[in-house]
């Protein structure tokens, strides 16, 4: 860079900059005095555990949370008061933790509807489509570049979990912004898929980055940073005794609930095809699976989220089939959504009380198994961690007292710490055999140990049944089926 470059350069104001930033809810600080530096096309890593304040970061300088000090700056102009719309138009876009999606619509669709926003041209019905030609062509030439291209017709909920994080930042570049947030972009992916999103984020250009991560091991990170040991905790793997085995004791007396071939999906795309189980009271199952082949769909529809189209929903020895989801909350189905759907206006303890039903797990069983949720009792869901968020939502599942759980990825996206304070509740949980569950879950090695039995799913319908123990020891259906490489046990 010659001198005359330099001096431009460092007299050009930052991509984004804060200055003295600070927020607290009510007794906790969470930021105190933040000042940070973006310069122009920089990128940069933010990483640290869960509840180091990192969304909290990325929700200040995007709007979603006001500060209580210090000033926002983007290209030089304070937009600390500015709404989290405002920022977006001046060129300031995130990607979220959890995924927030069109579900219904295709890749395609989506992305061109940004566009139109940013152009001026959504709302306006009476426009023919060909008034649209050239954001689709954009919307195309971004899900291409993405390696999107040959996605762009399927439904987003279709899509496997690596590509629909690829559709959020796709989303989030639709925008044109000068400068874009990355929250936890690879939280949940498996390593399989994981490859496309750093690939995706290193091509990336006319963009300032940052990306949020409870992880060092990113391609961004300084040797320094990743060789730390604050940074490299060494994560002790769980240690969870089984429960009873589906496959040895199940029979339909003793049922808690039975799937009889159902065959379930979306509109007219089928996704489940001829699924049975059948899962004891006080029974334990892992579904298991690479994304996209119907796990989630397999708990939406014991729920009553599908359109069923042959089969049959047993609970209790009664066909549910047709009764809608509240209906099979109150019979005593409890459900852990992967997007974990807390009230963020309402404190911890609200949260709770407002599913709160008549039986053993109540508000000081629940403080008890989750000592976190305890201390912040007062804050509000918009106020926590997003493993403290992830703590909470089994939490008010357990409220209901169900006979049932339902989990679809709680450990996804969160930092190993928390993945050990909540594997070792879910222990706890189990232990005093009221509860039956269905886990659904990435870290397959959790999972097993956190179960008595497994299926895994492959397009739709079971291609593996086993106890836990057994599937454990059993490496290459797990590599041929899962896609993870293991040693086998002893």
């Amino acid at each position: 860079m010659t001198p005359a470059a330099k001096s431009d350069a460092a007299e050009r104001p930052a991509a984004l900059a804060t200055r003295g930033l600070s927020k607290a809810f009510g007794s906790l600080p969470v930021a105190r005095d933040i000042a940070i530096n973006l310069p122009v096309g920089a990128r940069y890593a933010l990483i640290g555990p869960n509840g180091a304040g990192k969304t909290t970061l990325i929700n200040l300088m995007t709007g979603m949370l006001t500060p209580d000090g210090g000033q926002i700056l983007l290209a030089g102009d304070d937009i600390t008061a500015l709404g989290p719309e405002q920022r977006v138009r001046r060129g300031l876009a995130r990607t979220f933790q959890i995924n927030t999606l069109f579900a219904g619509l295709n890749a395609l669709e989506a992305v061109t509807l940004v566009i139109a926003e940013r152009r001026g041209l959504a709302g306006q019905f009476w426009r023919s489509v060909g008034a649209y030609g050239e954001a689709i062509d954009e919307a195309y030439e971004i899900l291409r570049k993405l390696k999107l291209g040959d996605s762009c017709y399927q439904v987003t909920r279709e899509l496997p979990y690596g590509r629909q994080r690829l559709l959020e930042i796709a989303l989030a570049l639709a925008t044109k912004p000068k400068v874009l947030l990355l929250d936890e972009p690879a939280a949940g992916v498996p390593q399989e898929e994981s490859g496309e999103v750093f690939e995706a984020v290193a091509g990336l250009s006319g963009a300032t980055c940052m990306w949020c991560s409870a992880s060092p091991a990113i391609s961004s990170c300084s040797s320094a940073v990743r060789s730390s040991p604050r940074v490299r905790r060494p994560r002790s793997p769980p240690t969870l005794a089984c429960a009873r085995s589906i496959w040895a004791n199940a029979n339909m007396a003793d049922s808690l609930l039975k799937l009889e071939n159902v065959t379930a999906g979306y509109g007219d795309a089928v996704v489940l095809h001829g699924i049975s189980l059948d899962l004891p009271e006080h029974g334990s199952l892992a579904v298991l699976g690479r994304n996209g082949v119907g796990k989630s769909t397999l708990l939406l529809t014991i729920m009553g989220y599908t359109q069923l189209r042959a089969g049959r929903v047993i609970w209790r020895r009664e066909d549910v089939s047709r009764l809608p989801p509240h209906r099979r909350a109150t019979n005593g189905i409890g459900w852990v959504a992967q997007e974990r759907e807390i009230f963020p206006s309402l404190s911890v303890e609200e949260n709770l009380t407002v599913a709160s039903r008549p039986g053993a797990w109540n508000l000081d069983a629940v403080f008890a198994l989750f000592p976190r949720l305890a201390e912040r009792r007062s804050n509000m869901g918009n106020q926590l961690s997003g493993g403290e968020q992830q703590m909470l939502a089994v939490a008010r599942a357990l409220m209901t007292n169900p006979a049932l759980m339902l989990l679809d990825e709680p450990f996804e996206g969160l930092a190993p710490v928390i993945v050990d304070e909540l594997t070792a509740a879910m222990k706890t949980m189990l232990s005093d055999r009221r509860i039956a569950i269905i886990l659904v879950e990435q870290h397959t090695d959790i999972a097993l140990e956190l179960t008595a039995d497994a299926i895994v799913l492959e397009r739709g319908m079971v291609a593996h049944r086993a106890t836990s123990a057994q599937l454990q020891k059993d490496a290459a259906t797990l590599e041929r089926l899962v896609g993870l490489r293991v040693a086998a046990t002893a």
